[in-house]
Formats: structure tokens, sequence, C-alpha cells
């Protein structure tokens, strides 16, 4: 099925490298032809980016980016490419349970293990196996954690701003130490969100994730509860009071597949055993209305014949004792801007000003893309922050020439702080043993991610 099977680094250099069944051509050219288009996919468009799958002289060509790397399989013939790229998924997820971390420094420092893993989970580009438990049975070799790995420049790629803290462990490692178990899960949600003109949100939806990643040794039964008000769409259950406005609301979701959901229409809890490393407890969407943890409002005013002033004023909604590390806002302005000012007075300081209102942040002009970007650090909740920008333009401004502007784009990651009010209210470990007197440590997180957070103007 798979051709070959490679691991990239961002600049294009091979770093591991499988062929299975030498139908494609060299190793060195795939890694050649992908790396082009991927960075070049449109030659008009410098912000567009290669699909997941596309395919050039009768070679498919799937992978996916993730821990500043790519994940490579070509084929010759018509695979399923949501197959392929699932198991890319799993094969990125074997690596972080064996190595701790998925980045450039630690797949080179064990590639002889990660080479030894993949004649395990891949046989003649069929694969095997892809059960972190299982294949713990045929590994020999050890891996170097990242504690012992050098920090070089190139693990600044792989880092992102304001991400969840890593947890840096390997699997391996937990097998004969005589410390406790622990278990972690991540409650991850990806925003997407339109607002129209007025600031008012045109669409929304959330895209959500139950991780969970497990060092419990001899696999105890593990039950984990949600939110008693939780209403699924579909679901012929108890709770069929969905289309109210009350409780948490779910279109979709899905749930591992070990997992056991006898009791899960009764009081919505989950339990499974599950298999150390780390994998999708629960994934789910919701499109009801929620509140968006970010409110911008823009406004357009004539300062000259050829000059417009931009004042954009960004409010964090949510709670005082969370910070969002980072905030990255981004507004494409009209082909025809000639130069860009920033001034550093805040036209809002001052007696007149808000309590809570933050200093303006520099901003930067790209000109190649005619793009404006600000970064924000340590965002914190409730506060304001106002950022201007002078635009000087080759042609009198004008009603159409102002539509050029926007819209206004937010990136960000925000620690504590869920969206669509799904929780994990406790995480019980039923049957493990707890020698010494020590019990497994858990641990519970949030995380929300904007996805396509945008502002019309």
């Amino acid at each position: 099925m798979i051709s070959q099977f490679l691991i990239m680094s961002l600049r294009g250099d091979t770093i591991i490298s499988r062929d299975f069944t030498g139908d494609v051509h060299k190793v060195k050219t795939t890694s050649e032809v992908f790396y082009t288009k991927a960075n070049r996919w449109d030659e008009a468009n410098a912000d567009e980016v290669a699909p997941p799958s596309f395919s050039v002289d009768g070679v498919q060509y799937l992978y996916i980016k993730t821990g500043g790397v790519y994940l490579l399989a070509t084929s010759r013939k018509n695979v399923s490419p949501a197959l392929v790229l699932e198991f890319l998924s799993r094969v990125a997820n074997i690596i972080k349970d064996y190595c701790g971390v998925l980045n450039e420094e630690s797949i080179r420092q064990n590639f002889v293990l990660l080479y030894e893993l993949l004649d395990e989970i891949i046989d003649y580009g069929v694969p095997q196996n892809t059960a972190t438990d299982v294949l713990k049975r045929y590994i020999l070799n050890r891996p170097i954690l990242p504690e012992h790995l050098p920090m070089k420049s190139s693990a600044v790629l792989a880092k992102g701003v304001g991400k969840a803290p890593v947890i840096s462990k390997s699997v391996l490692s937990r097998d004969t130490s005589g410390k406790k178990g622990e278990i972690f899960v991540d409650i991850v949600e990806k925003l997407s969100i339109t607002f129209n003109s007025s600031g008012y949100v045109q669409n929304s939806a959330i895209d959500g994730s139950i991780q969970v990643k497990s060092y419990l040794s001899g696999r105890p039964l593990v039950k984990i509860a949600l939110n008693e008000d939780l209403q699924i769409a579909g679901r012929s259950d108890g709770y069929n009071s969905y289309g109210s406005n009350y409780g948490v609301l779910l279109d979709d979701c899905n749930f591992y597949e070990h997992c056991n959901l006898d009791n899960f229409d009764i009081d919505r809890t989950i339990t499974l055993n599950p298999s150390q490393g780390e994998f999708a407890l629960m994934n789910y969407r919701t499109t009801r209305e929620i509140r968006p943890p970010f409110r911008v409002t823009t406004s357009l005013n004539d300062s000259g014949a050829f000059k417009v002033e931009l004042v954009m004023k960004i409010r964090a909604e949510f709670a005082q004792r969370i910070v969002a590390p980072a905030l990255s806002v981004s507004i494409p302005v009209p082909k025809s801007t000639v130069s860009i000012s920033f001034p550093t007075d805040n036209p809002r300081d001052g007696k007149g000003g808000k309590q809570g209102q933050a200093s303006q942040p520099v901003g930067t002009f790209l000109e190649r893309e005619k793009k404006i970007t600000w970064t924000l650090k340590k965002v914190q909740g409730g506060s304001e922050h106002i950022v201007v920008a002078r635009v000087s333009l080759n042609s009198q401004s004008s009603v159409s020439l102002k539509k050029e502007f926007g819209p206004v784009s937010l990136q960000f990651n925000l620690p504590l702080f869920n969206s669509s009010r799904l929780q994990v209210k406790y995480l019980q470990i039923l049957n493990q043993s707890a020698e010494k007197g020590q019990n497994p440590a858990r641990w519970i997180r949030y995380m929300t991610e904007s996805s396509s957070y945008i502002c019309r103007i």
C-alpha cells in the first residue's frame, strides 16, 4: 500500500527513510519533489499551503506536519488518503510515546529506536501494528529522553508560542522505575469564529478532543466523568432536551474504540483500561452559540487625501486569572499601500483611558504580503489593547479602497479556558495497586486554540 515512508525537517533534510516496494523513484528525488511542492504550492499566493494529499507524475504524496517535522508517505497505488493520514498520525503518537517528545533533535538522537519501531509497525508497505503496549514486547533499544538532549536552534521550529507544556516522558522509562504512575487528560478545543462588520458572531464552531496520555502500569480500570448536563444530538438517551439552551450541547462525537459506554447515557461516565501512551478518548464538535474569548472593533478614518488611520481595539473577554501567552493579530491592507507608520503614543491613554487598558504594541508591515501584524504578549483576561497604524497610499482614499482592508485574523492559545464548558468532573483509578503508599498522579488541563478567528471590517 505505502511505497515509501520519510521523516523530513522543515528545511527539507531527510532524517528517517524507508523504501518498501521500490516502485517509486529514489528517496532523494522523493524528498526534493515533495519539499518543492509543499513550499511552493501556489506561486501567486505565498500563503497558500499544499493540501495533505497531492499527486505528481502518478505518485501520491500524503503528509502531516507536526512537531516541526514532516511525516511523509508515498504510493503508486490509489490508496485511501484518510487511511494513510490516520496511519501517519498514529506513527507520530508512537514517536511521542517512546521518545517523550516529537521534534527534529529527538528523532536524530533516537534514529536507531525509530528504525526498530518502523520494522514492527509496517511490513512491505502494509501497516501491521500501531498499539504502543504491543510494540513494547519487541523493542530492545532505549530512548534518549528530552532532558538529555542538547538544545539547538532547530528546536525553535517545533516550538509553538503559547502551547501547553509538553509531556516529555517515554513509556519505556516507566517499566522498572519505582516511581508512581501518572495519567494526563487534556481537553483541547479549536475555535472557528467569523464576526460580521457589526461585531456580531456570524458563524462559530468548536472542534474538541479529550486527549489521554497514560503512564499507569498494569492497565488499571479508569473512570472518567463528564458534565451531567451534557447533551449530544442524535443519541437516544435520557438527555432529549437538545435544542434548548441548557447544558453543554454537542452536535456530534466519537469515542476511543476500547471505551466502555454502558453507563454513559445514565451518568455521563466512561470507563476503560488505558494502554500506555497517548490516544484520543473523545472527539466532538459543536456549532452552538458560544461566548468568544476576544472582541475586535475596527475603524478607518481619513487623515489626509492619501492617508488612512486604522484603529483597532481588542478586548479579552475571559476571567482575569487567565492569561494568553501570546496573541497574534494580522490584517491585509490595500495593494496601493506605500508605507505604514505606527505611532508610539496610545490615542486612548491619559485621563480618559479605561482601567485595565494596556499599552499599544508595535506593529510590523510585511510589504511583500501587504499585511500588518501585531504580537501581544501575556494578554490578561479583562484587558483592552488598542493598536494604531497610519497607512500611506499611492492613490486617493475612497470607499472602494477601504473595502480592501481586512479581514482581521487572530491567532492565540488560551490555557485554563474552555469555550464549550465541557469538563472532566472527576478522574478515578479504581483498581490500581498502591504499593509503598504511592497513589498515581492525575492531571487535568484545558487548552483553547484558534483555528480560524476572523473579524470582518
